[in-house]
């Protein structure tokens, strides 16, 4: 077969290493030069890790209103120990005390840069709706570099929006 049998032993290997080796450099370019994407089944996306927590947004929740210039979408944490006891000190209901995270309903001007959350579900461990709130705060102004201006300049990013 294609005159192998002709071939002495040496040339044999220097043969099959020389292919193992173009073989491998053609998988390490393919994997270098062709994107690799991840898409979770949940559709979270990380954004920022804090002390309070991990913090990310549903990507298949996010609504663009380009007319108002205002982003909609959920938020969720999945809080650290110290996020707990920190949410803790503000609700000292015993059902808080298995909190692991709490989703938000956001709403941001990308235009005048203000923060506005409508609503947050709370969690707990094993996944049982633990609390909730109506919020009516009020948009605010974003701190620079904070958990929020991280947010908004994420889904900008993603969602190639400019200001």
């Amino acid at each position: 077969m294609f005159g192998l049998a002709k071939l002495k032993f040496k040339t044999k290997v220097i043969l099959v290493s020389v292919i193992i080796i173009i073989v491998s450099m053609g998988i390490v370019y393919i994997r270098n030069t062709t994107p690799i994407t991840v898409k979770l089944i949940d559709d979270w996306v990380f954004v920022e890790n804090t002390d309070e927590g991990n913090w990310y947004y549903k990507s298949n929740t996010i609504y663009i209103d380009d007319q108002t210039n205002i982003i909609k979408g959920w938020v969720k944490i999945v809080y650290t120990e110290n996020g707990k006891q920190q949410l803790l000190k503000t609700y000292k209901d015993d059902q808080y005390k298995d909190i692991n995270r709490s989703l938000r309903m956001v709403s941001i001007n990308y235009q005048k840069m203000e923060y506005h959350e409508n609503k947050a579900v709370y969690y707990s461990e094993s996944g049982n709706i633990i609390g909730s709130d109506e919020l009516s705060i009020k948009m605010d102004d974003f701190i620079p570099k904070s958990v929020g201006d991280k947010l908004l300049v994420k889904i900008l990013k993603d969602y190639g929006i400019k200001r």
